[in-house]
Formats: C-alpha cells, structure tokens, sequence
C-alpha cells in the first residue's frame, strides 16, 4: 500500500526451491504470508479472510509470525465495523471464493471464450510480452494467454479462487499466482506489456478507481483490455424491463446461502437453454434465420455448452454488486485516463482497450506519488 520494497522469508520449501510457506514483509513495517506457494498481498481489512481460510498456517507459524498478522477477537471485531464499502469487497470475495471452487473445471468453450474477449488482437500480439491478469478467477483466461506466446503471466485475484487458477495453470511453467486487491495492485509502475481484467471491475464498489489503480501498472506503448456489464441502452423496452426484473431479484438472491443459490441458478440456467438458446441454434442452424439468433435475448450462449450458462446465472445472481454501462461510459473511462487507439466492441457487454502513452504514464507516476504521500499521512 506504501509502495515500499518487499523482502521474502522461507520458512518451508518445495523440493524443487519454491517457497511453500513463508512471510513478505515491507520496508514500511507492514507483513503479508505466504501460503502454498501464493504470496497472499492483501490489505490489512481483508486478511481476516485468510484466518478462515487457512487456520493452519498461522497455527503452525504462529511463533515466527509477527502479532498483526495473527487472528484474534478484537481485530475481527475491529475489522467487521469497517465501511460499507469494505463489507462488499469481503462478500465479494468470499461470493467469487465459493463461485470458482464449485465451478472450477476447464471447460473446452473457454478457448473461444478467450479468443472473443480478445478479438481485437492478433494471435501473435503477446508473444514475448509480461502480461496481467487482474481478476483471474479460475485462470481459465491466465491458461490460454500462457500458451498464446506470452513470456510470463502473472495472475491476481483476491478471493480464494486464486488457488483454484494455481492448480489449472499447474502444466504452464510461465505463470505466477498473487491473491491482491486490484485497488492496491502489489507492482511497480510500467511492470507489464499488456493488463486485462475481464468481467471484473463492474463488481468492484467504484469501477472506475479499479481501472485507473491499475493503469500506471501498463508501460508506455502498452495495453489495457477490459470487459464490463452493458446497461442495454437503446434496447427494446421489453428486454430493458426484463434487465429491471433481473436486477430486483438480486436483491433477494444476493443474500441466500450459496449451497441454496447453486441449485437455484441450475433450474433458472435450465429455463433459458429451453427459452432462448435452444431456439436461437435452431435459428442460426438455416441460413435465411441466422441473423435473427443474436437477436434472441442470450442467444450468444448457443455457441456454449450448457454448463457456460449454469456459470454464469450463478455468477449473475450471487455477487453483491453489479454495475452497467453504456458505450458512452465505457469510452468515457478511456478519454479521461488519456488512452489512445481506443477500440470497443459490442456483443453481451463491452470489450474496450487502449494503448498507454509516455505523457500519460509521466503524468500517472506524479499523482501515484501523491497519493502514497497522502495515504501516509494518514
């Protein structure tokens, strides 16, 4: 968060030299563990999540770790009447946790998938490249970008999803794993050639604060590619008003028990093949009717198996925030952060990318320095 330099102690090794478990600590004072082979950077208000989640590293280290980094009933306290802001990040994460754990497999369709989100790129564009996958959930998208010719990809989430991408990344010697929060990205500036984060920051409480946190993290001459939520504007009334209906029901179904919310989103999911992505193959089967199958509200999921859409009515209906865009918006964030050779793409939401130039990361590296001056203030 201070932006100061890390030091790594071992305190358990792989028989090949990876760190297993150990601590990083910061010049400013401040400590973060390393578990299973994952540096674990989060803020202080989000590691009471790693209590939980682990307990037995910091049973078993509990003597070599020092006292802040220990869980005890005051600082859960402490940390449970932080802002709201706050408590949705921790819902989030522990949503997203649960969400890639039960759906954790490596589905045939997430190739295209891949290749969709980054349609505006030739398949040569990331060899050599150091590229960041801020949100990787399963690191389904981390897989195939480890193979497109990248020289490393490092991925960063901050639920427990993050052990999830680790282990289906385990045949990819070129990837890394870091459990972060995109609001305090743990790199320097200009650490990467190329920065995506697909279908992540509409879930974050203040979207555009995650983009413009990660962008100095882009060198100069660099990409950024995003993917956020559409708002459906100039849509039909009807599909406008079902968007509406959507979000109402949200409000109950953000506050179910998973368990209950997984068996719930397989019969809604069920509903929808038999709606609209049964009719919409059938439409794209015959020449004279394919144009009409993206028509068909979800009608993209024909090209998907059903498990896809299961995901993804999951992922719908569970995480605590949800935020929609027009293009207008989404351009917005691009012309405001000084990106150029701006290019966004339709289809089920927005895929928007831009390059980096020397004058707008000279002018992000003054305000980053001013904001660590300010954050240290405080």
């Amino acid at each position: 968060m201070c932006h100061g330099t890390l030091r790594c102690e071992s305190f358990l090794e792989t028989e090949t030299g990876e760190i297993e478990s150990g601590l990083i600590s910061c010049s400013c004072g401040a400590s973060y563990p390393l578990i299973e082979r994952i540096p674990r950077l989060l803020p202080p208000a989000l590691q009471n999540m790693l209590w939980e989640i682990h307990p037995e590293f910091f049973r078993d280290f509990r003597a070599r770790l020092p006292e802040a980094l220990l869980p005890g009933e005051e600082k859960q306290a402490a940390r449970a009447s932080e802002d709201r802001a706050m408590k949705f990040q921790r819902d989030t994460a522990r949503s997203f946790g649960y969400e890639w754990q039960a759906f954790s497999e490596m589905l045939p369709d997430y190739e295209s998938n891949f290749r969709w989100y980054f349609e505006r790129f030739s398949n040569n564009s990331f060899a050599g490249k150091r590229i960041l996958d801020a949100g990787c959930g399963t690191g389904r998208h981390t897989f195939h970008m480890a193979r497109s010719g990248a020289l490393e990809v490092l991925a960063m989430d901050f639920s427990q999803a993050i052990e999830v991408a680790a282990r289906n990344n385990l045949e990819n010697a070129n990837t890394h794993f870091i459990q972060a929060d995109i609001y305090h990205p743990p790199f320097a500036p200009g650490t990467f050639d190329f920065v995506y984060s697909l279908g992540v920051l509409h879930h974050l409480p203040d979207p555009e604060k995650g983009f413009r946190r990660l962008l100095p993290l882009v060198r100069a001459g660099g990409y950024m590619n995003i993917y956020l939520y559409w708002n459906l504007e100039g849509e039909a009334r009807w599909r406008r008003a079902a968007l509406s209906v959507v979000t109402t029901v949200r409000r109950l179904t953000t506050r179910l028990p998973h368990s209950l919310l997984k068996k719930l989103s397989w019969l809604i999911a069920a509903g929808f093949e038999v709606a609209f992505v049964l009719p919409a193959r059938a439409l794209a089967h015959f020449k004279r009717t394919r144009s009409l199958a993206d028509r068909v509200p979800l009608g993209h999921y024909r090209k998907y198996s059903f498990r896809v859409l299961y995901t993804d009515q999951f992922d719908r209906f569970s995480a605590p925030i949800e935020n929609r865009y027009s293009r207008s918006d989404v351009a917005g964030w691009f012309e405001r952060a000084g990106l150029e050779d701006v290019v966004i793409l339709g289809g089920a939401g927005w895929r928007a990318s831009g390059k980096r130039t020397s004058r707008v990361a000279e002018n992000e590296k003054t305000t980053l320095n001013e904001a660590v001056l300010t954050e240290s203030l405080r």
